[in-house]
C-alpha cells in the first residue's frame, strides 16, 4: 500500500527536518493556526466605499477556514476583499486578489477569504497572493501602519443597502 501526501503539505515535509509528526503541517505556527483577525461593521455603505478587515504582515499565510460573512446588500451588489496599497505601486489585482465579485446582493451568507484564490496557491503568503514581484514590493506599496497590509473588502456595483459584514480570519506568518 502506497502513501501519499499533498503536494504543498509534502512539499514541507521535505523541506524539514525537525517535524516528526506528518500530520502537523509546518506553514502555520507549530501546527497552529491562529486567529489574527475578526469584527464586523454595521451601517450604510456607497458603491466603491471600503471596509478595513485590519492590518497584517505582507508575509501571512491565511487558512482556508478563514469566513466572511455578509447581508444582503441590496440590488446589484458585489463584494471585493484584497488589499489596499499606494496607487502608483497597485498590482492590478490588489484590491481584490481574496474575494473577487462575491454576489452579496441576492441573500444573506458566507463565503471563504479565498475564495478567488486557486487551490495551487492557497498556500502562498500575501505579498504573493496580491501579485507583488517581491516582499519588498509589496512593503513599498504599504498605504499606512509601517510596512503591513490593510485588508479591505470594498462594495461594487452599485449603491448598497445598509447591513452588516463580518469576518473572521485565520492564518500565521510565513
Amino acid at each position: 500500500m502506497a502513501r501519499f501526501i499533498g503536494a504543498i503539505l509534502g512539499a514541507a515535509h521535505a523541506a524539514t527536518t525537525i517535524n516528526s509528526n506528518p500530520l502537523v503541517d509546518p506553514f502555520f505556527c507549530n501546527g497552529r493556526v491562529a486567529r489574527i483577525l475578526g469584527d464586523f461593521f454595521t451601517g450604510d455603505v456607497a458603491q466603491n466605499d471600503y471596509v478595513s478587515l485590519g492590518y497584517v504582515g505582507w508575509d501571512t499565510r491565511f487558512d482556508a477556514i478563514s469566513t466572511i460573512e455578509f447581508d444582503d446588500f441590496g440590488t446589484a451588489i458585489t463584494l471585493d476583499v484584497g488589499v489596499a496599497s499606494n496607487a502608483a505601486n497597485v498590482g492590478a489585482t490588489a484590491p481584490a486578489c481574496l474575494i473577487s465579485a462575491q454576489d452579496v446582493a441576492t441573500a444573506a451568507g458566507s463565503t471563504s477569504l479565498l475564495k478567488s484564490v486557486g487551490i495551487a496557491n492557497r498556500h502562498k503568503p500575501l505579498w504573493q497572493l496580491a501579485g507583488y514581484a517581491s516582499f519588498q514590493a509589496a512593503k513599498d506599496a504599504t498605504v499606512a501602519d509601517g510596512s503591513r497590509a490593510e485588508l479591505i473588502a470594498t462594495f461594487k456595483g452599485g449603491n448598497p443597502d445598509a447591513g452588516t459584514l463580518a469576518w473572521r480570519i485565520y492564518g500565521s506568518p510565513q
